[in-house]
């Protein structure tokens, strides 16, 4: 009994640390060190975009005027003798 339970007991401590040994090597630490940059820009990103969206609304918002109609027409005027050459 007692000996089994060793087994199992060193078994399970083999298992965790081979679990966590990945992030031990060069290969793991360049990993965890790229997901943290990802993270960390992307988060960065947010913030710029919420930064930058308050300032679309405070551009005012111009209402059309009622149309203007003129009565007088008043355009390019000829300037000439008079004699329709």
């Amino acid at each position: 009994m007692k000996r089994t339970c060793r087994a199992a007991a060193l078994l399970l401590v083999g298992v965790a640390l081979l679990s966590g040994c990945s992030m031990l090597t060069a290969n793991g630490r360049r990993e965890r060190a790229y997901t943290r940059y990802v993270q960390k820009s992307s988060l960065g990103r947010v913030k710029q975009q919420k930064r930058l969206r308050p300032q679309k609304q405070k551009i005012p918002v111009m209402q059309p005027s009622e149309p203007m109609v003129a009565t007088e027409a008043s355009g390019p005027q000829s300037v000439g003798d008079g004699s329709g050459q």
